[in-house]
């Protein structure tokens, strides 16, 4: 059932500046339950837009609701296009020169678009509606190979406190494609080391059953009696802790992964690469889409299928397995007689 808009006066249209609707609104994402990364990304990303029209012009730090335009959003989003530099203002990323990713992009466009449809819903003026969300790029995905994944864990010392904490968190996403920001969640409790289980929360607070390989369970076995550091409080039961005792953030499991790229020399090395490995390996073994579906935890089929076409050396696996004219057995083939045909490069 659709949700009624609530009723505005007129006072309150004429009062609402951009900065209260937006604080309003990320409080009523937690209200609702929304995760705090997904708090913290519509926080950020809002709070780029009111910092772009204050710095476009408004009068000092208060932007009216009235003033957000079809012109100045558009202008928006050609600015996000045309930017030549990544992290702007961010508090612990260094400011990168490079142009934002088309997916960067669409996600800012899909952020206010939903700030937008709070607004209608709570009575205010929509002035999100009409904003077109740019089309992204398909790219086939290059997952790490064989060698490459050698080479990232022969670049970690696992006889180290952090190096077997690294080892243990790399093969845990290799081996389930767990999400960063699950990663950092995962608890000691809801991992059952001899079923091979790890109990995660993912996206919208669903709970899964994610499975996981022997070589995985044994570093992480190593990592959790051997390496783990103490906890600083009884309370903290997560999986992974900082030396200091302290559960590591989605933020310091960047960093791991950052510093990885470094010492690896995989310089397209990130987070997300590790679960399109994961994804693509698993449907290259034998895996189906269901399963993988149950393990990624994905709402919908249709996304788990973008991993179908991530790698063209699944497809040409596949190919070679199933060549319609390989698998004939052709008669006219003896017209070329006993000489060896040159291999087709």
């Amino acid at each position: 059932m659709a949700r009624k808009a609530k009723t505005r006066t007129e006072r309150e249209m004429s009062t609402a500046t951009l900065n209260m609707l937006i604080d309003y609104y990320l409080g009523s994402m937690q209200r609702r339950g929304c995760t705090p990364d997904s708090v913290t990304s519509c926080q950020r990303a809002l709070k780029r837009f009111h910092r772009y029209l204050i710095n476009g012009g408004s009068n000092g730090d208060t932007v009216k609701l009235s003033g957000v335009t079809s012109e100045r959003l558009n202008a928006c989003v050609d600015h996000l296009q045309n930017r030549t530099t990544k992290w702007e203002g961010h508090p612990r990323k260094p400011v990168e020169h490079a142009k934002l990713s088309p997916f960067t992009i669409c996600k800012e466009v899909k952020i206010l678009r939903g700030f937008g449809t709070w607004l209608e819903s709570e009575g205010f003026p929509n002035p999100f509606d009409e904003l077109e969300v740019p089309k992204v790029p398909r790219y086939i995905v290059e997952v790490l190979t064989t060698a490459e994944i050698e080479q990232l864990l022969s670049a970690i010392n696992p006889n180290t406190e952090n190096g077997a904490r690294q080892y243990a968190i790399v093969m845990l996403m290799l081996d389930t494609g767990l999400r960063i920001s699950e990663v950092a969640a995962a608890r000691i409790p809801d991992l059952n080391l001899e079923r091979r289980q790890l109990k995660v929360f993912g996206k919208g607070q669903k709970e899964r059953i994610v499975p996981f390989g022997q070589r995985c369970a044994q570093a992480l076995m190593r990592y959790i009696h051997m390496y783990r550091a103490k906890p600083r409080r009884d309370e903290f039961d997560q999986l992974f802790l900082a030396p200091d005792g302290e559960p590591m953030t989605r933020n310091s499991l960047e960093h791991v992964i950052r510093r990885l790229r470094l010492a690896s020399g995989i310089n397209r090395l990130h987070a997300h690469l590790l679960r399109h490995t994961f994804a693509v390996n698993f449907l290259t073994n034998g895996g189906d889409l269901r399963t993988l579906q149950l393990i990624l935890g994905h709402e919908s089929l249709v996304v788990t299928q973008r991993y179908l076409h991530l790698s063209q050396q699944l497809v040409q696996a596949r190919y070679e397995d199933g060549s319609p004219m390989d698998k004939l057995t052709l008669n006219s083939e003896r017209r070329f007689g006993s000489r060896r045909l040159k291999r087709v490069s």
